[in-house]
């Protein structure tokens, strides 16, 4: 038998430190960045679903009385006669920043099916009401990814969807801090939708340093949800490649080589043609081509802290 509501109250305040498991009835936290909650944190434990198409969620949602924004590794255990209907090798996380009606569906979360545990790395994830669902169920949009990518003189937001019921538009958001956001454009979305849908939005105008991106997925009833954060930072002096066009070999220019972890040769179409990892002398900053046909190319740089920069360049 399971309580109708169960309750964790925080006191004056509550702290856990970097890599420490942190369990409240079986929610598991391992954080990545130290957890500092305020004063009065509540989580309340209740098991009841959240109704869904075509799946409910299970018997068991989390209730934080304000938002967590925790980094790191996050877990539910579950027991099964808690599943209401839904299949345990398909559980995945649903999320909201708000309430009920502003769900995301995390995809990729990692199941044991013998200890009956969903869990998933997060960055950046505000965590208002939790629950799992069947991965093809809608409570209403199920974001597959979301990324932010140098690319030349901009920062370009890329994302997918899996299927959407009732959306409206994607709102981009920006931040220098994580906590102040502005907006600075909207997408429509596919509104209605079962399959995959792809979308992108491009930043012509970075901050200088940290740029801090997220989504708020609106409906059409005007409720919404937040979706993960992303971070890249940005110099103003970005990289750059010459000759351009090129014949027999192409110069990089990078600002500091010690945070490359590798650069990249792809083609039109985004197909890697060549790679070389662990960048750091001075024979290894140009790109040899031949055997490279002449047309359109593209290199990327990847940094340590998880970033890209794109930059193109032709082949004569």
């Amino acid at each position: 038998m399971f309580a109708a509501r169960a309750q964790f109250v925080t006191g004056n305040s509550l702290y856990v430190k970097i890599g420490t498991t942190f369990s409240v009835d079986s929610l598991v936290f391992v954080p990545t960045e130290d957890l500092n909650l305020g004063n009065n944190y509540s989580l309340t434990v209740e098991h009841t679903a959240v109704p869904g198409n075509p799946n409910a969620s299970i018997n068991k949602k989390y209730v934080f009385n304000n938002p967590v924004n925790f980094e790191g590794n996050l877990g539910v255990i579950y027991d099964p006669v808690q599943l209401n209907g839904n299949t345990e090798s398909l559980l995945e996380m649903a999320n909201s920043w708000s309430d009920e009606s502003g769900f995301v569906t995390m995809t990729g979360c990692t199941r044991d099916l013998g200890k009956h545990f969903v869990s998933k790395d997060v960055s950046g994830l505000d965590i208002k009401l939790l629950t799992l669902v069947n991965g093809q169920s809608v409570l209403p949009v199920t974001l597959v990814t979301f990324e932010a990518e140098k690319n030349e003189d901009a920062i370009r937001l890329i994302w997918k969807t899996s299927s959407e019921t009732n959306s409206d538009f994607f709102e981009i958001q920006r931040s220098r801090n994580a906590k102040d956001w502005e907006s600075l454009g909207r997408v429509h979305s596919a509104g209605d939708s079962r399959g995959e849908a792809g979308y992108d939005y491009t930043d012509h105008d970075p901050f200088g340093g940290n740029n801090y991106y997220r989504l708020k997925m609106v409906d059409r009833d005007g409720t919404f949800a937040l979706s993960q954060v992303r971070m890249i930072a940005w110099n103003k002096n970005v990289s750059a490649v010459f000759p351009n066009p090129a014949t027999d070999r192409l110069e990089l220019d990078v600002k500091d080589w010690t945070k490359v972890v590798g650069v990249k040769v792809l083609n039109a179409g985004g197909v890697v043609l060549a790679e070389r990892r662990g960048v750091t002398g001075a024979k290894e900053k140009h790109i040899p081509l031949a055997g490279f046909k002449s047309g359109s190319y593209m290199v990327r740089i990847e940094y340590r802290d998880g970033s890209f920069e794109t930059m193109h360049f032709v082949k004569y």
